[in-house]
């Protein structure tokens, strides 16, 4: 498996920085402080341990983040039939033999082919782009759901698979020498497309964004009191939108510094 240093740095810090580990640093940190008799420290790092689980476990605060940031980009009112390429993302898998290609996708990526099988059905002219790595998996997202787009009647032939690049900047880059300046669909999760659209738009100026697999929702009904309590479910979901948010700041630090 080819992975670069700064590939693995990334990954790693991504990981750390995660809320919920950061709480559990704060909290192994008051622990320390409690068992060394030192009160006022033990403390200072419990409090914001707990601010972090509260916060980001909040089910209205944290559906608040995600419409603020899923809703920036306006997703088309209606599919069109004008595009010669329409692009999907990897959002991850674990391969199982036992189960089939759609139950072994993650969430983000069954929702991320789907749409895309939607768009190339409206435009079976196009060319359907399938990409996302593998990792140490033994098969990679793309060829996973290039599985899933020919059980859905896509031709073979209409299918372009993109397995080895392992991040959005690689698959902006690998991609772009497909697509040139060809009017394309991006397909990708509503909370990653902004960050996927600022890499796509260094080679194209033809990207049109169809965001899938939203995360917020505007609730209709009157929400009673017990869906404000704290739900580990929604910690989940905010890591997606603090997600982007290091992938776009790692972006201006790498830019800041080339």
């Amino acid at each position: 498996m080819d992975l670069s240093l700064g590939f693995i740095v990334k990954k790693w810090l991504g990981s750390l920085l995660m809320p919920f580990n950061i709480s559990l640093f704060f909290l192994l940190l008051s622990f320390y402080f409690g068992i060394t008799k030192r009160p006022y420290r033990a403390a200072a790092t419990l409090v914001p341990a707990l601010a972090i689980l509260l916060v980001t476990s909040n089910p209205w605060w944290v559906n608040q983040q995600l419409l603020v940031n899923e809703r920036e980009l306006k997703a088309p009112s209606q599919l069109v039939d004008s595009f010669d390429f329409v692009v999907v993302l990897g959002g991850g898998h674990i391969s199982d033999p036992m189960l089939s290609p759609t139950e072994q996708l993650s969430r983000s990526s069954f929702a991320r082919i789907t749409k895309g099988i939607e768009l190339s059905l409206v435009n079976p002219q196009s060319r359907l782009i399938v990409s996302g790595y593998g990792g140490s998996d033994p098969n990679s997202n793309a060829e996973l759901m290039e599985k899933v787009a020919r059980q859905a009647n896509i031709p073979p032939a209409n299918i372009i698979t993109i397995p080895k690049a392992k991040d959005t900047e690689q698959e902006a880059a690998v991609i772009a020498t497909y697509i040139g300046q060809r009017p394309t669909a991006l397909v990708t999760s509503a909370t990653h497309m902004k960050r996927a659209l600022q890499h796509f738009n260094k080679y194209s100026s033809n990207i049109s964004p169809v965001p899938t697999d939203y995360l917020g929702k505007e609730v209709q009904g009157e929400q009673r009191l017990y869906e404000f309590l704290p739900d580990a479910r929604f910690i989940h979901r905010y890591d997606a939108v603090w997600h982007e948010k290091l992938g776009i700041w790692w972006q201006k630090i790498r830019t800041y510094f080339s």
